[in-house]
């Protein structure tokens, strides 16, 4: 898993498994990214020191039933590797997440 963070034009943060989208014509240059379980990280300060910050993860497309989802890379400012301490919070999260949303979508086959 690549978890990633990514900055978008728009000023969410998203942190998601991250893989980048070529062209067969040009394999070096990406054109977009295809982002799993992708979540919109939310920090709050603790104090006002801004030393301490609450970390949350919200589903970036809450009514979407899609678990990957791509987003071209004109929309995205930078991407950058989160600390490991976010990482591990946003894996072991998704790792609880992920199976429900499996059993969803098994539940939706007719």
């Amino acid at each position: 898993m690549a978890v990633k963070l990514l900055l978008l034009k728009s000023g969410e943060m998203l942190i998601s498994d991250a893989k980048e989208l070529v062209s067969d014509e040009n394999q070096t240059t990406p054109y977009g990214y295809v982002l799993d379980l992708p979540h919109i990280v939310i920090t709050n300060s603790k104090d006002s020191s801004n030393k301490e910050i609450d970390i949350i993860f919200r589903p970036w497309i809450m009514i979407s039933k899609e678990q990957k989802m791509m987003i071209p890379t004109d929309w995205v400012v930078t991407i950058v590797d989160p600390i490991d301490d976010i990482a591990k919070m946003y894996v072991d999260d998704m790792e609880r997440v992920k199976p429900k949303v499996e059993n969803t979508e098994d539940e939706n086959v007719d």
